[in-house]
């Protein structure tokens, strides 16, 4: 049951591609927080929470996400399983965040015109970082992938 050398160097690059991709979406969710906390000084106040539970979230999630993709590719042993978990952690942490983060932007969306704003901002972002928990399988693809490939060269 042994892997040939070009499905390893395939698989090794695919996750290569996975960490690169969720370090650079972890930045980006980290900016979101990093905005969120420097909104709540200003005028933006109603943004400051939801904001910066997204971003948390985002960055926390993608993070976990890089980790489990660079344990699966560093090859440690019994390392796919619990890649898969981390990746299902990560992907069920960031869709109850952006629940959260969508009742919070509706509970302290200010009153009167900019109501409708600030809920359909809020609603944007969580969407956003509920479609990425949805869309976020690259690891558990990955292994079932070089699990099908073994399987196909065994048998």
């Amino acid at each position: 049951m042994s892997t040939s050398v070009t499905e390893l160097s395939e698989l090794r690059r695919r996750l290569t591609r996975v960490i690169l991709v969720h370090v650079a979406l972890s930045v980006g969710f980290a900016l979101l927080a990093a905005g969120g906390v420097s909104s709540s000084a200003g005028r933006a106040g109603a943004f400051a929470v939801p904001w910066l539970v997204i971003g948390v979230a985002g960055a926390l999630g993608a993070l976990l996400i890089a980790a489990a993709a660079w344990q699966l590719r560093a090859g440690r042993s019994s390392g796919s399983r619990w890649a898969v978990r981390w990746e299902a952690s990560a992907r069920l942490g960031m869709a109850l965040a952006a629940a959260v983060a969508l009742a919070v932007g509706v509970a302290v969306a200010p009153a009167g015109s900019e109501r409708g704003f600030v809920i359909g901002v809020d609603a944007a972002l969580a969407g956003a970082l509920a479609l990425f928990a949805l869309a976020a399988g690259d690891v558990r693809r990955a292994v079932r992938s070089s699990e099908r490939t073994a399987a196909s060269s065994a048998g």
